[in-house]
């Protein structure tokens, strides 16, 4: 459908995802809990411009980091609000060495003014395009170590595509035993690729992740289309908790997406390179998740090599090598592909790690819910999925969100309206749509399994 002056999705006008929320609108939290009609404060801070270079920087790495992007004033505000909301003790605990996740309305609030009461939202509006306006996020605190020399924080080196399964994952077996307990044969690796497929499409795991996000299970990971992260800390020194990136694994995975695609599916987890279990970590006798094939391989040379920063150690003091850390300024801003991997690291330092997580997702003129508060924009990977992980209805002529997710998955930068003509430009001058073409070669031992990519010689793929 063209986008025009006059569309409306759900509750949300093009004007509204264009311009930005009002001071007053509707759904911000502290509207919608009766704290204060008019939260919103007066966007502040000066204009934020992507240069071409950016622009091309964010192609190429997968992310972008925006310096000064929220007024210190912001920052400050919402890292009082989180210690009020501790010193009150009406939140819950710390997860030990993890997150603290604060979700009072005041909290929330102030994680939304710093994204929309700073010129961020408007900066992302004109590199993405318009979208619904931002009413909830994760605050991703990392506490800490401890006196005992307890460090937290450290999700590995692998990284993770938000929507993926989130632990604990209780249908997940934890033993040889739980697999035939179920009735699956533990040396079918085609069983144990697509072990949940008992399962319909309204189940969900603990965290309220779906296992399937449509009734025909064709799509088992959700989606958005920026991670967008704000420092309310200062985030400089090395080994404090930063956010890891692979860099440059966008272009990997969405090949990866590709493949699958053309494979008949589905896309994420069951497709072809990505089993739920791990069928090689059943032959050893210790069942666990399976990974997508391209996060299963240490940076080659068309992601930079192997990383290699002073201070840079996971939580046994092992240096990082696959990860990049993301170095924030309190008030700095990264910007994120969906589809670019990532993950929490180690905090070394004695000093809680505050970030705020927005997800952003670029409006749907066709979306009969679009901006629907259940959906709580701004923190859901799974924005056709209510937030206790229900599914919606759709009338599938009018609008598929699940072929629409798997279309931009498979064409990452379809989303991104401030970046057409980098896109176009770079692709250009590497002769085709990846820097590296990639392919994946299947697996001797069973149909659905793939191995790592190899490179594509330049010649061979012309």
């Amino acid at each position: 459908m063209q986008d025009t002056v006059n569309d409306v999705a759900g509750s949300v006008s093009w004007a509204l995802a264009k311009n930005g929320p009002p001071p007053d609108y509707e759904h911000f939290p502290e509207v919608r809990a009766g704290i204060n009609p008019k939260p919103l404060p007066a966007r502040i801070g000066r204009r934020l411009e992507i240069t071409e270079e950016g622009k091309t920087s964010l192609y190429r790495d997968g992310f972008l980091v925006i310096k000064h992007a929220v007024p210190l004033e912001l920052t400050r505000d919402a890292r009082e609000r989180v210690h009020a909301l501790r010193a009150s003790g009406g939140t819950t605990d710390f997860q030990k060495g993890f997150q603290f996740f604060a979700t009072s309305p005041q909290c929330q609030q102030g994680f939304v003014n710093m994204f929309e009461g700073s010129r961020l939202g408007e900066c992302l509006r004109e590199l993405i395009g318009p979208f619904s306006p931002i009413i909830a996020c994760d605050a991703h605190n990392t506490p800490g170590a401890d006196d005992s020399g307890f460090v937290g924080g450290d999700q590995g080196e692998m990284g993770h595509i938000d929507g993926m399964m989130a632990p604990p994952p209780q249908y997940y077996p934890q033993s040889i035993e739980d697999i035939v307990a179920l009735g699956k044969d533990p040396h079918d690796p085609e069983a144990m690729h697509r072990y949940m497929n008992h399962l319909d499409y309204t189940a969900h795991n603990p965290m309220g992740t779906p296992f399937y996000l449509d009734p025909e299970r064709t799509l088992t990971l959700g989606s958005f289309t920026a991670f967008v992260g704000v420092a309310f800390s200062d985030q400089t020194r090395m080994g404090c908790g930063q956010l890891g990136v692979r860099r440059g694994f966008h272009h990997d995975m969405e090949q990866f997406f590709r493949m699958q695609r053309d494979a008949g599916g589905p896309i994420g987890y069951e497709g072809p390179g990505w089993p739920r279990v791990d069928p090689a970590s059943v032959s050893r006798g210790t069942p666990r998740m399976g990974m997508p094939a391209p996060l299963l391989q240490p940076p080659q040379a068309r992601h930079g090599g192997l990383v290699d920063v002073a201070g840079w150690r996971d939580g046994r003091g092992k240096p990082y090598t696959w990860i990049t850390p993301v170095v924030l300024e309190e008030g700095d801003a990264v910007v994120l592909l969906h589809g670019l991997p990532h993950a929490g690291t180690a905090n070394h330092s004695r000093q809680t790690r505050y970030s705020a997580y927005y997800r952003v997702r670029r409006f749907r003129p066709t979306n009969p819910y679009e901006g629907d508060p259940r959906w709580l924009h701004g923190t859901r990977d799974q924005n056709d999925r209510l937030a206790d992980a229900s599914a919606a209805t759709f009338d599938y002529g009018r609008y598929n969100p699940y072929q629409m997710t798997i279309d931009h998955l498979c064409d990452m930068w379809s989303q991104w309206d401030g970046m057409r003509e980098t896109v176009e430009r770079e692709r250009a001058k590497q002769g085709g749509r990846y820097p590296v073409r990639l392919e994946f070669p299947a697996s001797p031992t069973y149909a659905l399994g793939r191995l790592p990519p190899v490179e594509v010689p330049q010649e061979a793929s012309a």
